[in-house]
């Protein structure tokens, strides 16, 4: 289409205007009745787009490993740090398959691996047409991220909006038909100007949302640090609060939430409070009902073991804890990758909780092969494998029929 445009333009002025008209026209016409909704992981995709780092290869070169069995993977680079030989090779010695592996190039100022949180953020219609909006990234350290999904939009001619909420993807959760699942405390963390209703409303003008259900609080391992222990002096070692490290949409009725069992909570008080936050969640989720007014399936996973860390804050001794779930999962055409914990030496009840894991997911969708990956690594840096992976919609192909036919009748 833009080849089309770009050849035409040249032969003059007139024409070019009027081939911008047409354009203009087709646009309006194809797209004015048409309703968007947010795109969801659980949906056909083109490809998993991830961001290299050298930092946590030990984790991604097996993430795109698994992925690249079945499905494509875009792996993003940063020009500034990387060399697009020097990523292949990493990944040549592994069993991903390089025919489904597309490097792309991007520079900014610093190296950010969660593209979760700050890439675009696709929308879509029945058509099958996509755009994205752009939120802004709520984090001071990576101040230019915050136009990466401008960037991205341009480069592959998708439409783009901007969005006056701080946002991002980790701190959402979508079915697709117009239902969000958000934090009320991260929410108006983020975005302190603004109210719950001028929150909601953003999110229905901008991106597509019917109905809004706002949960309380996250985990306390996701807590922020910075807000001071959770209890005694444990302190939690997150964003505080996104809701993928704990509830997730299978498809458009169907949630996973995180439970702690009986036998947890004797092991340690931590887990009682881990424990009440997510069955204050549950009560939420088991009284809300989705954009059709019908009421949410709900499948309990447990949660997965909770590490405590030793270390000093302000010159005292502390314990924290890494973000650790099977809920920051990863969903692509054909594949579910879940997080794992059980190493060699490990207790016993950590492999069982892993093995239970794999189980209900592979329950929850049949129709994919589940896999696991070990990211204890990215938890000790306050994400998981989902904050790491961002799925692009199928393109949707434009025939001669639809554009070019449209404008040969105008001709």
């Amino acid at each position: 289409m833009i080849v089309y445009f770009l050849t035409i333009s040249r032969a003059g002025g007139s024409v070019k205007l009027l081939l911008l008209l047409a354009l203009g026209l087709f646009f309006a016409c194809s797209h004015s009745s048409e309703e968007w909704t947010s795109f969801a992981d659980f949906e056909e995709q083109e490809s998993t787009m991830i961001c290299w780092n050298e930092q946590h290869k030990n984790t991604l070169i097996p993430l795109i490993a698994r992925i690249s069995q079945h499905d494509r993977v875009t792996l993003f680079y940063n020009e500034k740090y990387h060399r697009p030989a020097e990523v292949a090779a990493q990944l040549l010695g592994s069993s991903a398959d390089l025919e489904k592996v597309t490097l792309s190039p991007f520079s900014l100022e610093k190296d950010n691996i969660w593209i979760r949180d700050y890439g675009p953020s696709f929308m879509k219609d029945t058509k099958g047409n996509s755009r994205v909006v752009g939120f802004g990234y709520p984090h001071q350290e990576y101040t230019d991220y915050q136009n990466f999904a401008e960037h991205f939009s341009s480069r592959m001619e998708i439409p783009f909006y901007r969005s006056r909420l701080q946002s991002v993807g980790g701190g959402r959760e979508v079915n697709s038909k117009g239902t969000i699942l958000l934090i009320e405390g991260y929410e108006k963390e983020i975005n302190p100007g603004l109210s719950k209703p001028e929150i909601e409303e953003e999110y229905r003008q901008r991106f597509g949302q019917k109905h809004v259900i706002w949960l309380k609080r996250g985990i306390p391992q996701d807590d922020f640090m910075g807000y001071g222990p959770v209890m005694e002096n444990i302190y939690g070692y997150g964003t505080n609060w996104h809701v993928d490290e704990f509830c997730r949409f299978v498809d458009a009725s169907t949630l996973l939430l995180a439970e702690v069992s009986e036998e947890d909570m004797e092991r340690h008080a931590f887990y009682r409070l881990v424990h009440e936050r997510l069955e204050e969640n549950y009560q939420i989720l088991k009284n809300a009902t989705a954009q059709d007014g019908k009421p949410f399936r709900i499948i309990r996973v447990p949660q997965a073991p909770v590490i405590f860390t030793a270390t000093q804050r302000d010159s005292a001794e502390i314990l924290y804890t890494p973000v650790t779930s099977y809920l920051n999962f990863v969903i692509t055409n054909h594949s579910v990758i879940i997080p794992t914990y059980h190493t060699e030496g490990a207790a016993d009840y950590i492999r069982q909780k892993d093995e239970e894991a794999m189980s209900i997911f592979r329950q929850a969708f049949p129709t994919r092969e589940v896999w696991a990956v070990n990211a204890l690594e990215l938890n000790y840096k306050g994400g998981g494998l989902h904050c790491v992976t961002l799925p692009q919609p199928r393109k949707k192909a434009v025939s001669e029929s639809t554009l070019f036919g449209f404008l040969r009748k105008r001709g």
